[in-house]
């Protein structure tokens, strides 16, 4: 009996353990400030529990600040308020949410329901957000208590504009914090928030605001700044770097022009030693690339993406994202759909994303699954995306160079790209060999064909049945609402009998503008991020933030 307790004991510790918890996908969090200090604040909440009856949020050290007009929905339903029992089991708070009062503060607190994925939308206001010091007025705020999850966004807007040169700071978190397009933006993007907390620091000049709220013990603003700067350490943001870190690099950009010519030349020769030739040396001479009219690549976009970056055939590397959704949509693992809506009932073109498709990559679900999450209803619509990704800019391009990545290893793997042995083999690092080099020519002579076509005025003999995978590839090359209005143009036969099946001309345009305003949306607020100048350099900062003027405590599941 003992032999076979402690076999069974030996057995158990075998097996893997799997810990469960409340899950915490994403909270974005939107602020308004109103002339006279006052914050209103939206919060949504994409959370899954586990466990245990209730979500909450502690709000410690209010001080001066006074919470009203509290609200919560799950799922677009209201919730119905009532005095709230933290003892109370799951079905008892099921469709009810309060606040718990604590000695520290207050605990907004609302009933899981069940142990699915929700949404919940938390609404209210608090008073005096905003304080004044003998220099400025200043917003000195804990967001999020320790907390762990995804993904998070904070927007903060007023009733005017504010500058890009306003001075902001974030604490707690790694991430960014900086002003732009008027508004504050934190968020914590392709970092992990792990028992984290956001805090936030603003300075504003002084009569900004209407209010007469003080806190007694801060007289100036660098009595704040310097209380909330103790503690704190720099995190590394690799290849992103601050104004200081940027300005320096300029200099030594300056004093390298000095260094002879020579040693110039040398290191621009040692660094294109290290990129992709092919084998015996071979170019590809573009000027006499015969056109090409098949679909080269064997109709892999992943493949012919990978040859366009690889050739340098004016390779953007957010191109393909049009060309994935034209196949997922060939595919019927999307659907287009239009409706009426808003006062005017303009029609509007969205993606139905609720079809339960499977995908050939763990790349594209990761990819659709960020759609589905912009949307939040499984339709998504083009303001949706952009919105999602100018916040998340950092996820969602990487997204794009990991698909590049992918693509090249795989050719490495399977000896297509391998190192050299001998300069006379390849002057460059890795040897790319004649599969590659004769499907980049096919494919540079599609691209001649497709750049010859646009421009075509009379009709061609060219395979019209394959105008949808063309475009696939005009998709790639970025040149795919040029072509798709002139095949309208010269085959408007073909385009109506393509009609029935969701591929005319007004799902390629759509296609082209989702793709093009996401992925500028995304660059232009990574450029925004990146160049912010203001207090902070637009890089938050781990630690520090004590003190801050409400907030504190800890938010999850119980």
């Amino acid at each position: 009996m003992k032999k076979k307790l402690m076999l069974f004991i030996f057995l158990l510790m075998l097996c893997p353990l799997y810990v469960y918890a409340d899950h915490i996908y994403n909270i974005d969090m939107d602020i308004y400030l109103e002339e006279d200090g006052t914050a209103r604040i939206t919060e949504v909440w994409d959370v899954q529990a586990d466990s245990g009856t209730e979500w909450y949020k502690q709000m410690y050290n209010l001080g001066n600040q006074e919470l009203s007009n509290f609200t919560v929905s799950m799922d677009g339903r209201n919730l119905q308020y009532k005095e709230w029992n933290v003892n109370e089991s799951l079905s008892e708070k099921r469709g009810y949410y309060g606040i718990n009062d604590v000695s520290e503060g207050i605990e907004l607190c609302f009933g899981k329901g069940d142990m699915s994925r929700h949404s919940f939308i938390l609404n209210y206001t608090l008073s005096n957000f905003v304080t004044n010091t003998s220099d400025a007025q200043v917003v000195y705020q804990t967001l999020f208590p320790n907390v762990t999850l995804d993904n998070f966004t904070v927007t903060v807007s007023s009733f005017y504009e504010f500058p890009d040169t306003l001075d902001v700071w974030g604490y707690g978190y790694q991430g960014l914090a900086y002003v732009s397009n008027g508004k504050i933006e934190m968020t914590n993007d392709g970092y992990s928030v792990n028992e984290d907390y956001v805090v936030l620091l603003a300075k504003f000049p002084v009569n900004t605001f209407k209010t007469d709220n003080y806190n007694g013990d801060f007289g100036s603003f660098d009595d704040i700044l310097n209380m909330a700067n103790e503690g704190t350490y720099e995190y590394d943001y690799g290849t992103k770097q601050s104004f200081w870190a940027n300005l320096f690099g300029f200099f030594m950009t300056f004093i390298t022009m000095i260094v002879p010519i020579g040693i110039i030349v040398a290191a621009i020769v040692a660094a294109s030693k290290n990129g992709y030739g092919y084998k015996d040396n071979k170019v590809i001479d573009k000027k006499n690339v015969p056109m090409f009219r098949d679909i080269p690549c064997n109709k892999d976009i992943y493949y012919a993406n990978a040859l366009i970056n690889l050739n340098n055939f004016d390779y953007k590397e957010t191109n393909i994202f049009g060309a994935i959704i034209l196949k997922w949509l060939r595919q019927g693992k999307i659907a287009f759909r239009n409706e009426s809506k808003g006062i005017f009932n303009k029609e509007t073109s969205m993606i139905d994303l609720t079809l339960n498709s499977s995908f050939d990559t763990e790349i594209e679900s990761e990819l659709y699954n960020v759609m589905y999450q912009a949307s939040e209803d499984g339709v998504l619509e083009s303001k949706e995306l952009e919105k999602w990704a100018k916040k998340h800019y950092d996820k969602f391009l990487g997204i794009f160079t990991r698909i590049k990545n992918y693509k090249i290893d795989e050719l490495k793997a399977s000896a297509h790209i391998y190192h050299r042995t001998t300069k006379e083999e390849c002057k460059k690092k890795y040897v790319m060999d004649d599969m590659i080099y004769k499907d980049s020519i096919e494919l540079y002579g599609l691209k001649k064909f497709l750049k010859e076509f646009s421009d075509m005025k009379n009709k061609e003999a060219i395979e019209v049945k394959l105008w949808d995978e063309y475009l696939m590839f005009a998709y790639l090359f970025g040149m795919a609402e040029k072509v798709a209005k002139q095949f309208k143009n010269l085959y408007p036969e073909i385009v109506r009998e393509m009609e029935a099946n969701n591929l005319d001309y007004g799902t390629f345009v759509y296609i082209n503008n989702i793709s093009t305003r996401t992925v500028h949306a995304a660059s232009a607020a990574r450029q925004a991020a990146e160049s912010y100048s203001g207090g902070g350099g637009g890089f938050s900062v781990g630690g520090g933030g004590g003190g801050s003027f409400g907030g504190g405590g800890s938010m999850g599941g119980r």
